[in-house]
């Protein structure tokens, strides 16, 4: 349970420093590829075996790392534009109701039944997610679309994990870490280069500062699931992801939960509860 605990506060991490960075920094992709580039750097030190065969499980980490690269990159871009848009804890919330492609693709493809329990939890966990749209009289200034958007790449980013953990060389673990950072990194540099960016102090820093917790994110979620079912790690991961990102919305940007908020995070506490017995 540590891991998952730790995926936990990585991600919630995640949007907390890209709000931060957001009000520091003016090169968005150029915080990105210093992001990546830092998160490499972790998976390459981290390694516990530097070898590398261009067999058939090496060739398997090597695409699905660079599919993952690539919806790394789109999954952080949607987030931080809908940070600016509709704030960390409405993004951070759709960002983790994607859960749902995940869980589904662990039930179809690998047979992952959830028990009776966990089944009710994670039935709370997605109404609670949905509770936590508050209705407002005038809805006009949320970008939905990008939401739904938002969901899409962070649910099929997640499961890139569980299709590796259940058909990849776990030896090869780091490396495809590497690989996904690598592609997401030159991938960031294109956009960099693209949109004229310049690279300043500023955004050296927070770049590295998200690229920790993003490689920790991702790290702990993978270990997360070698040892626990997908269908306990996806809803308690995305539950406790929201709870978290929610908390740091309150206490560090101000961000004022509504009644109908509040009993949405409630439901997470419950949620939680009966996923994890």
């Amino acid at each position: 349970m540590i891991y998952l605990f730790c995926a936990i506060a990585s991600s919630a991490a995640v949007s907390a420093v890209l709000r931060i960075g957001d009000r520091k920094c003016k090169g968005r992709y150029s915080r990105f590829a210093m992001n990546y580039l830092s998160a490499a750097v972790f998976a390459f030190l981290t390694m516990q075996s530097r070898e590398f065969v261009l067999d058939g499980s090496g060739t398997f980490a090597l695409g699905l790392g660079a599919v993952q690269g690539i919806l790394y990159l789109l999954s952080l871009v949607s987030l931080q534009s809908s940070i600016r848009k509709n704030g960390v804890i409405l993004s951070g919330t759709f960002a983790r109701l994607g859960l749902i492609i995940p869980m589904i693709f662990a039930i179809v493809a690998f047979g992952e039944l959830p028990g009776v329990l966990q089944t009710i939890g994670f039935l709370i966990a997605c109404a609670a997610i949905w509770m936590m749209q508050v209705k407002e009289e005038n809805n006009s200034d949320k970008n939905y679309s990008g939401l739904i958007l938002l969901l899409v790449i962070s649910g099929l980013t997640d499961s890139m994990a569980k299709i590796f953990e259940e058909l990849g060389d776990r030896n090869l673990d780091s490396w495809f870490l590497l690989i996904t950072f690598i592609v997401a990194f030159f991938l960031s540099v294109g956009m960099m280069i693209y949109h004229k960016e310049k690279l300043g102090v500023s955004e050296i820093v927070y770049g590295c500062l998200v690229g920790i917790p993003n490689y920790g994110s991702v790290f702990f979620l993978l270990k997360a699931l070698t040892s626990l079912p997908a269908v306990l790690v996806y809803p308690t991961y995305s539950a406790g992801t929201i709870l978290a990102i929610s908390l740091i919305g309150v206490a560090a940007f101000g961000e004022r939960p509504r009644k109908r908020q509040w009993a949405a995070l409630g439901m997470i506490l419950v949620a939680l509860v009966l996923l994890n017995l």
